[in-house]
């Protein structure tokens, strides 16, 4: 049985430091991404703990994404529900380290791909870190965000990308699990979703946004927490760390 929104409400401040943050975060610059990468300080462990207090209703018959999977350590998770697990990742260097740990899994799927609105061949930029940390420096790796200060374009990697409204349409059947942390991708993504909700037949999305490295993106967020409050389905949970 699906959980719906008011099961798991969005997580208000709930200290006088959290209020002030909140305060801060709608000034659309540096104080205010700042202020917000604080909050998810907080907040990032409420939505992994929620997350977790999904799995043990997920089992085999259902199906879970896990994109931008990175080294596979929720998909690990979702799997040992036994579940059908697709991973996404598109970084070669994780991607390594993903099929070691558990693309020996047999209800896993692994896909050597990101995910955005768009399907197409995309450029990955990575982090200007990723000389001296490989493997530690993918989780920044985006085909969305382009901060010189982050990023070096002579890092970068040409990536095959699939469309999530065709990844989803893929299985034919519901969607009972998408963690999304896929690095400035999702906003769009989030936009398509917010537009026709019942399009897509999904139980929960528990997303990472990345709105403080993109100050535009500030108020559309806040409205799209605002609304999810108010969704029964799809469960959207916009405070992944």
């Amino acid at each position: 049985m699906p959980v719906g929104a008011h099961d798991m409400p969005l997580y208000r401040p709930e200290t006088p430091w959290e209020m002030f943050l909140t305060w801060l975060s709608r000034f659309e610059n540096e104080i205010g991404g700042k202020a917000r990468g604080r909050l998810k300080r907080v907040q990032g462990p409420r939505a992994v703990a929620d997350f977790q207090t999904r799995l043990p209703g997920i089992g085999p018959g259902d199906v879970c994404l896990d994109l931008g999977a990175n080294v596979g350590s929720f998909t690990a998770e979702m799997a040992s529900r036994g579940c059908e697990v697709h991973s996404y990742e598109p970084d070669p260097t994780a991607w390594e380290a993903l099929v070691k740990n558990v693309g020996h899994l047999p209800n896993v799927t692994l896909h050597n791909s990101a995910v955005a609105v768009t399907a197409g061949t995309f450029r990955l930029r990575r982090a200007r870190s990723f000389a001296d940390d490989p493997l530690g420096s993918t989780v920044m790796s985006s085909i969305v965000l382009t901060d010189p200060r982050r990023f070096q374009d002579d890092e970068g990697i040409d990536v095959d990308v699939r469309a999530f409204q065709d990844v989803i349409a893929g299985f034919g059947r519901r969607v009972a699990l998408v963690k999304m942390d896929i690095e400035g991708a999702e906003f769009d993504i989030l936009r398509l979703i917010f537009a026709n909700p019942a399009a897509f037949d999904i139980d929960a999305i528990f997303c990472e946004t990345h709105e403080r490295d993109a100050y535009a993106e500030f108020r559309e967020i806040d409205r799209m927490r605002r609304e999810s409050d108010r969704l029964e389905r799809p469960y959207i949970n916009l405070y992944w760390p």
